[in-house]
């Protein structure tokens, strides 16, 4: 059978689009991933009835807009009892409800409280699109650090240590607030956190994130943050996530931190380590 050289062409051109897209240096890697089942998820997370929600807003200084909040606690406890609390981060594009109506942080809280870890609060809130670090008239890191702990006392909560919890460019924010702020933040996990290797790469993928080479140089680039971070973070990453290999290369000065399992950037996977990173910030957070 003859075969034209033309159909010989675009098969060999598949298959140099194929190797390209693997070594993620051309597009089409999620295309591959999900037809070869990378991103299938199969694993849910344990879920239990969860306990009350509590929705509302402020103005915040460090921001200059008012921003919603959430407050997840566990069941049988009522609002405003005095237990420790974690931060939750939204991801790029969400806001603080994405947490609970996406995610179902709250019924995974429920679960793992059911099963011993002690009782906790969650609380989410809304950060915008500026990767929780300070830009020119928006200041989400001092929101988190000065303007929300304000607004948690009010609650009856306690404000001198947290815990704090995050996906995507909020796995990059917990990760910041816990090296910036190690006496405030007792443990972080992040999910999938955005970590980029230089400026270029970040503008590349997301211009809005940082708004110069200095202002990355400052925030953005963790490594030399990692010794701060020792001992008290967790992250998980799916192995066909786009930020998996500077993840993994972040992991390097961070020995037992990293866990990386099947999975891509999305919320199936980001739901399949909820419990896992609950169950690690809860006993620091309750010990602390």
């Amino acid at each position: 059978m003859l075969i034209s050289s033309g159909v010989l062409g675009v098969t060999a051109g598949l298959g140099t689009w194929t190797l390209l897209a693997e070594a993620r240096l051309a597009p089409g890697r999620s295309l591959i991933d999900d037809v070869l089942g990378r991103c299938d998820i199969t694993a849910a997370p344990p879920e239990a009835k969860p306990g009350r929600l509590v929705r509302a807003s402020f103005y915040s200084a460090r921001r200059k807009r008012s921003v919603g909040y959430v407050l997840a606690y566990p069941p049988r406890t009522r609002a405003g009892a005095r237990l420790p609390v974690c931060l939750v981060l939204h991801g790029l594009g969400v806001s603080e409800r994405e947490a609970f109506d996406a995610l179902g942080y709250h019924r995974v809280l429920a679960a793992v409280v059911a099963a011993g870890v002690k009782p906790f609060v969650l609380a989410s809130i809304a950060g915008g699109d500026g990767y929780w670090h300070p830009h020119a008239g928006d200041d989400p890191l001092g929101m988190l650090t000065q303007d929300f702990p304000v607004v948690l006392a009010q609650h009856g909560l306690p404000v001198k240590r947290f815990g704090v919890i995050g996906w995507s460019m909020g796995g990059f924010g917990a990760l910041l607030a816990a090296a910036e702020q190690p006496d405030l933040f007792v443990a972080a996990a992040a999910s999938s956190p955005a970590l980029w290797p230089s400026y270029e790469d970040a503008e590349a993928a997301n211009p809005s994130a940082f708004d110069s080479a200095d202002e990355w140089s400052r925030w953005g680039d963790l490594r030399d943050r990692a010794d701060k971070l020792r001992g008290r973070v967790r992250i998980d990453c799916g192995a066909s996530d786009s930020f998996a290999p500077e993840v993994a290369a972040f992991g390097e000065r961070l020995p037992d931190a990293v866990h990386m399992t099947k999975g891509c950037h999305d919320v199936p996977y980001w739901r399949s380590v909820i419990a896992e990173q609950l169950r690690f910030v809860g006993p620091a957070l309750t010990a602390a």
